[in-house]
């Protein structure tokens, strides 16, 4: 079995579904037709680990939603007054939406308060003219969840002057580890520390 990306995970879109289990993919902007054990959602957006046999059917590994990303162009210069400056991040977020007159930007800053009310820092970013997302929580340790790049999702526990990094991705696990003089793990449980969800929905 041969490895279609040797190194790290690629991200598929579902475009459609016939019959069970068979699927219309794009994958690096070809249309593809597979069959999945796994049950795919139509529209969404995953990163998993693609491997084939003799260039034929392609078997899946390591699925993972890719969550909902905003971008926030803010986010980087927030994210550096946060941590280097120590800003009151509530007080930041409501004089913006105070202010703010855009519908997107106001549903950012909407969803970082409700985040901020779980005590958790929620800061959508751009990386390389992508959308990413930062979340920081602390408690008896810094927990921290980074989607970004071509990594994906990434859980790191910071305590005094240890290190833990978790990623549901093998090939990310092994590209890290001969890179990083940190322990890195393969989790397949990696999860944001918030979603935002509606509160309410009025049905007539």
């Amino acid at each position: 079995m041969s490895i279609i990306n040797p190194i790290l995970p690629i991200q598929i879109e579902v475009l459609a579904k016939s019959g069970y289990g068979h699927y219309t993919l794009l994958i690096n902007n070809k249309k593809i037709q597979t069959k999945s054990m796994i049950e795919l959602e139509v529209g969404v957006q995953y990163l998993v680990e693609l491997y084939n046999d003799s260039g034929s059917i392609i078997e899946f590994k390591n699925l993972y939603k890719k969550p909902n990303l905003s971008f926030f162009d803010e986010g980087l210069s927030l994210i550096t007054n946060l941590l280097e400056e120590g800003i009151d991040f509530k007080k930041f977020i409501l004089h913006n939406l105070i202010e703010c007159k855009d519908k997107q930007k106001y549903q950012i800053l909407k969803e970082m308060l409700f985040a901020s009310f779980e005590n958790v820092y929620h800061i959508p970013f751009v990386f390389e003219n992508k959308a990413a997302l930062l979340q920081m929580k602390k408690d008896k340790f810094l927990e921290i969840y980074l989607f970004f790049g071509v990594f994906g999702p990434l859980k790191i526990f910071i305590k005094e002057n240890e290190i833990l990094i978790k990623t549901p991705f093998f090939k990310v696990q092994k590209f890290l580890s001969e890179h990083l003089k940190i322990q890195v793990l393969q989790d397949t449980n990696v999860k944001p520390l918030f979603e935002f969800k509606k509160l309410f929905n009025f049905k007539g």
